[in-house]
Order: structure tokens, then sequence, then C-alpha cells
């Protein structure tokens, strides 16, 4: 074999080796080239998520900060309801806020024989109680739906009722016909009754706590200091209104009001 057919022969496997390596690299760089428009391609949907979360992330924050606050202000407003009375209470009205705000009106306290006449036998009178029954609203003595079942009655007519049975029960004490029970002058358990009707007219006084002033002049009659100072004027809920108001209750089964006698 010459030379030059040696030299061919090597240049020749030489190139050739060139040529396979050229391919290989040209190969992994097509690998490579597939690799990174994936990569980029992974890149680009996390971008996107966080830009989408970076978009809507003030709703988040704005509905969060919204809950915040309405927990505060319901905090905020249990605290009240055990700290300080709310507004929507009134003296006389229902602890629960129930009911309206009755107009007022200034009131002068007089005195009324009619009502509380000093014959003790005139009081046990059916007209004086007919009277009485005046002061009470529309659908009271109403026989209770259900007795069965809780009903609620007023307190103001319980009241009513307190002043008027004390009333009875002295007459009928003073005319000393408290054993007469058989003609209906008197309860039964007409003592109970009696200092029930006092310490119950106690508190009644105490939670209204009217404080009219009640002039008492310098040349006021011996008995007139014991007169409760007839004349002061009062500040007092129009009783109009408040008795139509009771009436509507009782119409709609809201409240039961007892007779005045009962």
């Amino acid at each position: 074999m010459d030379a030059n057919t040696l030299y061919k022969n090597v240049y020749t496997s030489d190139e050739q080796d060139h040529e396979e390596a050229l391919s290989t690299t040209e190969v992994d760089e097509s690998l490579m080239g597939d690799e990174k428009p994936l990569q980029h391609r992974r890149i680009s949907k996390k971008q996107l998520c966080m830009e989408a979360f970076q978009s809507y992330r003030w709703i988040l924050d704005t509905t969060l900060l919204l809950i915040i606050i309405t927990l505060l202000l319901l905090l905020r407003h249990e605290w009240r309801q055990q700290k300080i009375p709310p507004a929507s209470w009134q003296v006389g009205g229902d602890y629960t806020g129930a009911g309206p705000i009755f107009p007022t009106h200034t009131q002068t306290f007089t005195s009324s024989p009619l009502f509380a006449p000093l014959n003790t036998t005139q009081f046990l009178d059916p007209s004086t109680l007919t009277l009485w029954n005046t002061l009470m609203p529309p659908g009271t003595g109403l026989p209770t739906p259900d007795p069965t079942h809780t009903f609620f009655t007023t307190s103001m007519t319980h009241q009513l009722h307190c002043v008027y049975m004390m009333a009875r029960i002295f007459s009928g004490v003073v005319l000393n016909t408290t054993e007469a029970i058989q003609e209906g002058l008197l309860p039964d358990d007409w003592h109970f009754h009696f200092m029930h009707c006092v310490d119950y007219m106690r508190q009644a006084v105490m939670c209204g706590a009217d404080l009219a002033m009640e002039p008492h002049e310098p040349d006021d009659l011996e008995e007139g200091k014991l007169d409760a100072a007839w004349g002061a004027r009062h500040v007092c809920k129009d009783y109009g209104v408040v008795t139509k108001y009771l009436g509507d209750q009782i119409t709609d089964g809201a409240r039961v009001v007892l007779a005045i006698d009962d």
C-alpha cells in the first residue's frame, strides 16, 4: 500500500469521526432545544398564576377585612347589650324594646272622690267598679286562649288591679264584711292578696320613679300635706294611646288583660 493510499484512509477515518461528532452535537442541541420551550412554558404558567393571584388579591383582602369588621361590630353590640341599656328602652316599656315610643304630656294630679269615695260602703257599690273598669283597655277580661299555655299580662293593668283590690279589701275590713265570701266582695285569700299588692306596688313605684316636684305652700291646710300635693304636674304617657295599643295587643292575642277585680 502506498503512502498516498494510507494517508487517504486516515483522512477519511478522521473525517468520518468528525462528522459523527458533529451529528451527535446536533442531536444534543436538538434535544436541548426541545427542553427550553417546555421549561419556558412551565415558568410562564407559574407566572400567570401568580399574576392572577396578585390581580384578585384585593378581593380576598377586602373580604377578610369585612369579616373582621362584622365580627367586631357583633362583639361591640353584645358588649353594649350587657353593659349599656339600649336606646330603645323606655321607662315603663318592655325590656325587649318591643312596642312604640308613646307620646307624653304633662298631667296635673287632682283628687277624684268618685274613684276613691270616703264612704267605704260606696266603694263596694257596683257603680264604683264600673267606673274603675273605664280605666282598662278594650278587651279586658276576655278568657285566655289556652290556660294550659304561657300567656302574658301587663304590669300597668296589674297595678290598677292591685290599687282597686287594696281599696276594696280595706273597705271590707272597715265594714267588717271580710267573711262575706259568698257575696263575692273579697277574694278568699284577701289578706295574702292585700300584702302581695303592697309589695308589688312598692316595686312598681320604685321602677317608675316619678320625680315630679310637688309644692307645699306655707298656708296649706293641715290635711293638705296628706293629700300628696294635688295640683302638681307630672310627665305622663298619653293614656288614650296606651289603652288603644293594649286593646290592639289583646285583639292580636299578644297579651291577656284580666278583669280589674279578678
